[in-house]
């Protein structure tokens, strides 16, 4: 399946969104295992059969919402818990894989934040527009970044134009990240009100993410067509564009989802 970011957002839609997250994470974490990791890659094939299959029900809006949501949320833990494992064997090299354990992190954290937005969504609870948009920029705009890195990481060195680029960008959002930190704890709960430096800010995260959006989708398209040397993995530039494009939806909505 191609780029998408027209997903409805309901409660099946922002359910099929995480869990297309972890389904696309474990399909690129399978091409990153050694064939020495045998029993690895069956667990890692296992979770990407049932993540696949609850997010195929989700995005067809089949079945009652409480038993969707009970199935991504053990689904989707069952699949936190062998990122964690495998994170922690490698830093302790022992296991064979590819994957910097710095994006093993990276997927647990998303791994994480969707077992709480599905827990938010059964509790029905309300979110301020405030606390909304700190939650949202901090998490992913450490997230933006990672992803920059991870571009950088898969782009062959020969591409020094793209590279200079990339970095810039990646330099970028960790400022834009240590803003957002330093908001969290400027702006001290209760926050019940949208003061003008938060949406400020939130304008400019709003921007920046449209613009990194276009960004992976330009790199994208050059990798489809060998236009760029790189040892990408196919539909990632697609994942982290979409990821992006979910940045700036939850903020002009003033959400968490």
């Amino acid at each position: 399946m191609g780029y998408t970011d027209k997903y409805e957002r309901d409660a099946y839609g922002i359910i099929a969104f995480w869990l297309r997250n972890d389904y696309d994470h474990g399909r690129f974490f399978d091409r990153e295992i050694s064939h020495y990791e045998m029993e690895l890659a069956r667990a890692n094939q296992h979770n990407i059969q049932r993540l696949g299959e609850i997010w195929k029900k989700a995005e067809a809006k089949q079945g009652d919402i409480g038993t969707l949501l009970q199935e991504a949320h053990h689904a989707t833990r069952e699949f936190h818990s062998l990122l964690a494992y495998t994170m922690d064997k490698s830093l302790h090299c022992e296991v064979i894989i590819s994957t910097p354990v710095s994006l093993l992190d990276h997927m647990v954290r998303e791994s994480e934040e969707s077992q709480k937005v599905y827990k938010l969504i059964q509790s029905g609870a309300k979110v301020s527009v405030a606390d909304a948009t700190i939650h949202e920029t901090v998490f992913w705009l450490r997230q933006m970044a990672d992803h920059l890195g991870y571009i950088r990481h898969y782009l062959d060195v020969s591409n020094y134009e793209l590279n200079f680029r990339v970095t810039m960008m990646m330099q970028k959002f960790e400022r834009l990240l240590m803003q957002a930190t330093a908001l969290k704890t400027m702006i001290r709960k209760p926050r019940n009100e949208m003061l003008p430096v938060l949406t400020t800010f939130k304008e400019m995260i709003i921007k920046e993410a449209k613009d990194l959006e276009a960004f992976k989708l330009e790199l994208d398209d050059l990798i489809k067509r060998c236009a760029a040397v790189t040892t990408s993995p196919p539909d990632l530039l697609e994942h982290i564009a979409r990821e992006a494009h979910h940045l700036w939806r939850n903020l002009e909505e003033g959400i968490i989802s």
